[in-house]
């Protein structure tokens, strides 16, 4: 009894094991959520973020109080000497003669606090806005990233689903060509066909094979780049769950209405994150100007000091020095140095409001571009779409008369290429639409 409970755990765990073991299954909006979860460059762009938030605060701190700690001691092995005139001590010394004079004890301890505050300074201010702005930019980097790794991805899920689809469409083909050398075969055995009806068939299925095994690796190799973009451990199975169709559909809607949509970049993200370019060269040129200004700051000392001709009464009594003040710093001549800085800023603002009106026309293009791709592919599509029916229906008429018999090996081979010339043209059309409608919505900011 006790052996067969141990055999049921045994079983259990395995069971577990196996089920751990199983292809996990994304449909594109399963993917985009996982990838937007789990992906390397994301979670990069959001430590930059942090970074940005750090360096906010670093800023802040710059203008805050400071207040420091320090004490030494000193062990004056030759107490420091000075000479001065005897005459000074004694009027009735000559002139000229020089007493050596000893300031100090050989043990002096000090310990002291200094605090410290900036009162004005216009860098200072300056700098603190533009770092809070650079957080905004990092933001910006982050979505734009996020928006670069969900097409990637999306790029991705279309190749894969048109691989798989591929491989479907060769193995039932693959499949129907081994069944027609089969016939052949039996039919050359008995003398109604050729042996080159049947060598024709036969060069047809080897290459429809290689076609297949060709597919197959080539729907390894994305899948593996789609599990990279996610995230997800190259190791591991997984399972797309959409078809073509689904693809196809997915979004259409939307897309058509953005042709006839006016476009405006100022909701790109491309468009914001040059706009917030914009601001930070505008604060770097305020930043430089606030060169010419004063500075102002405050501080408090004080310190506790003692003194001893021996170590041990060295902390018998202390004597305090306490102070406070302000330094004010007046920036009045830096051989044009401060000028040509000003000037470089305002080179380099002029150069960014240039590279924003070259990005507005840029954009623009591209959506126009895109729009008129992607009703290209539409009209491809459509006539694509006959032309494979048309195709198969070609092969599947070929097939029937060439067992009985009314169509030579040479038609059949002919229809067979031109089905599988159909289909891969079919499959890139496909292929071509799903990214033209990726690119227009892209194209478009959303």
């Amino acid at each position: 009894m006790q052996g067969k409970f141990i055999i049921c755990l045994l079983f259990i765990a395995l069971s577990n094991i196996v089920s751990g073991q199983e292809a996990r299954t994304f449909s594109l909006a399963e993917a985009l959520a996982f990838g937007g979860q789990n992906n390397l460059q994301l979670k990069q762009a959001e430590i930059d973020i942090k970074i940005s938030q750090s360096k906010v605060r670093e800023i802040t701190a710059i203008g805050l109080p400071r207040v420091n700690a320090e004490a030494s001691y000193n062990n004056f092995i030759d107490i420091p000497t000075q000479v001065a005139e005897a005459s000074a001590f004694d009027p009735s010394a000559p002139a000229g003669i020089l007493v050596p004079l000893q300031f100090g004890l050989p043990h002096s301890l000090t310990g002291g606090i200094t605090a410290s505050q900036l009162l004005f300074d216009g860098s200072y201010f300056v700098g603190l806005k533009a770092a809070k702005e650079y957080m905004k930019y990092s933001q910006l980097g982050a979505d734009r990233t996020e928006s670069e790794v969900k097409t990637s991805i999306t790029q991705t899920y279309i190749n894969a689903i048109a691989a798989q689809e591929n491989i479907e469409a060769l193995e039932e083909n693959k499949k129907n060509i081994e069944q027609i050398y089969t016939e052949t075969s039996k039919f050359y055995e008995v003398g109604f066909l050729e042996r080159q009806d049947a060598d024709q068939v036969r060069l047809l299925q080897s290459n429809i094979t290689y076609q297949l095994d060709f597919a197959n690796r080539q729907h390894e190799a994305v899948l593996n780049l789609l599990k990279f973009q996610m995230g997800v451990p190259v190791s591991e199975t997984i399972t797309l769950t959409d078809d073509i169709e689904t693809l196809i559909d997915m979004g259409s809607d939307n897309a058509l209405s953005l042709i006839n949509q006016p476009f405006s970049p100022t909701n790109h993200i491309d468009y914001q994150t040059v706009l917030q370019g914009e601001r930070l060269s505008e604060l770097s040129l305020s930043n430089t100007r606030t060169g010419y200004y004063p500075q102002l700051s405050a501080f408090f000392t004080h310190s506790q000091n003692s003194f001893s001709n021996d170590f041990s009464d060295i902390v018998d009594k202390f004597y305090p020095t306490t102070l406070w003040g302000l330094q004010l710093n007046v920036p009045i001549f830096s051989s044009g140095m401060r000028y040509m800085k000003t000037q470089q800023s305002k080179l380099e603002l002029e150069k960014t409001r240039s590279q924003k009106a070259m990005l507005e026309q840029s954009l623009t293009m591209q959506a126009i571009n895109a729009a008129s791709s992607y009703k290209s592919a539409l009209e491809r599509y459509s006539v694509l779409t006959d032309d494979l029916e048309l195709a198969k229906s070609i092969k599947e008429t070929t097939r029937i008369k060439f067992n009985e018999g009314l169509a030579s090996s040479n038609d059949l081979t002919q229809a067979e290429s031109q089905y599988l010339t159909t289909l891969g043209n079919y499959i890139n059309t496909t292929i071509e639409l799903l990214n033209a409608k990726l690119n227009l919505v892209t194209a478009c900011g959303i």
